[in-house]
């Protein structure tokens, strides 16, 4: 009796494993579409014009921070590049966009795009302007340079209304420092003494309370730096100079060691309080330092702390 083979003692489930042969897996065909040949762009010069628009709309001023010169602008660095490029940096409709964008949150925002609207409808010879640079590029530059005057104008003065709080009240105690001594109280973030202030040609204000008629008189210096309120230039005092300022949104602001100043617009005259949020919503109380001299003070007595807005240039700028 010959030998059983190993096959024999396999299991018969096993049996059919082991003789039938190996099947292989077929291979699935699988096919990518062809994708369009597209050529790569070394040069930006030979993006379409559409696209380079594109591109460039990238490059725009930062609008939440003043442009102080053409340098801070990337674009102006562009269209030195080649006359192409030039044309394209400085397009009308890509600047008429950075300039709506930029005045539409400033003073005198409606005014000011009539105005710029109207000049470019009366040029006839636009060619020369583009040549030049485009015409809204260059209209941007000049109202932020405008943007950075400190001077006011007579014009401007007698055309504005203004709104007039106190930098100090021993009135207005907010509830945190009521009771706290030695604290002179900000009047930035209580009642205005006035909204309704105006200057006229004739050297006299209207619309202070309880203001005598020898007092109701204004006297500006040639520059539109200074503007004395309640005296002339010689008689006045440091009390009565009131120093212009221009604010982040282009209004202006007129200072001295008792009052504060706003311009109003159309939109701050139907909220008041809104044109002195950045200085009432930023009280802090500052301490004396020592040697510093005081000379103000809550009755006869020599404070030691005052409320006022957290600015470095406004605490300099008051006097203790």
């Amino acid at each position: 009796m010959s030998s059983p083979t190993s096959v024999d003692f396999l299991p018969r489930r096993l049996e059919s494993i082991a003789v039938s042969p190996v099947r292989k897996k077929k291979r699935i065909k699988r096919t990518t579409p062809k994708l369009p040949y597209i050529p790569v762009v070394t040069n930006l010069q030979d993006l379409p014009p559409d696209l380079l628009r594109v591109v460039l709309a990238f490059l725009t001023p930062n609008l939440d921070r003043p442009v102080h010169s053409e340098c801070d602008c990337a674009l102006v660095g562009i269209s030195r590049v080649s006359k192409s490029f030039r044309a394209l940096a400085l397009d009308d409709q890509l600047w008429h966009r950075v300039c709506v964008d930029r005045w539409q949150t400033k003073v005198g925002s409606a005014t000011r795009m009539a105005k710029v609207q109207a000049e470019a409808e009366a040029m006839e010879d636009t060619a020369s302007t583009l040549i030049k640079g485009g015409y809204w590029y260059s209209k941007f530059f000049a109202e932020e340079r405008d943007a950075a005057r400190t001077t006011i104008t007579r014009e401007e003065l007698y055309s504005t209304t203004f709104s007039v709080r106190l930098w100090f009240s021993a009135l207005s105690y907010p509830p945190d420092i009521k009771k706290a001594k030695g604290i002179v109280p900000s009047g930035l973030d209580g009642h205005s003494l006035s909204d309704t202030l105006c200057f006229h040609p004739d050297g006299t204000i209207t619309g202070l309370p309880g203001q005598n008629k020898e007092h109701a008189i204004f006297e500006m210096n040639e520059e539109g730096s200074i503007v004395n309120i309640g005296a002339t230039l010689e008689q006045g005092n440091h009390s009565h100079a009131h120093y212009v300022h221009r604010r982040k949104d282009w209004g202006w602001e007129l200072r001295s060691q008792v009052f504060a100043i706003r311009s109003l617009s159309c939109k701050d005259s139907n909220d008041i309080n809104g044109l002195w949020s950045d200085y009432a919503s930023n009280l802090v109380v500052e301490y004396r330092k020592k040697g510093v001299v005081c000379n103000r003070g809550v009755g006869r007595k020599k404070h030691t702390r005052r409320e006022v807005p957290d600015a470095r240039e406004i605490k300099k700028f008051l006097v203790w």
